[in-house]
């Protein structure tokens, strides 16, 4: 299964930028974006791990619950 680059915008608008087959390339080059983006854009990279880019764009788009806080 392929890793997935994405910039992700507010209201979870999403924008593929690569499709990888080794993470250690996907999180240098996810890296590599982080560090060339200036603050005030308004999206963030994120790498996803999925079957296709469907269920990548799924997996990103998925309301997910807040970690909890306290004790492990």
């Amino acid at each position: 299964m392929p890793y997935f680059i994405y910039k992700v915008f507010p209201g979870k608008k999403l924008e593929q930028i690569a499709e990888l087959e080794k993470f250690r390339e996907a999180k240098q080059q996810a890296r590599s974006l982080r560090e060339s983006t200036p603050p005030t854009d308004a999206y963030s990279i994120k790498i996803i791990f999925a079957k296709n880019e469907l269920e990548a764009q799924l997996l990103l788009k998925e309301a997910r619950e807040a970690r909890p806080v306290g004790d492990d």
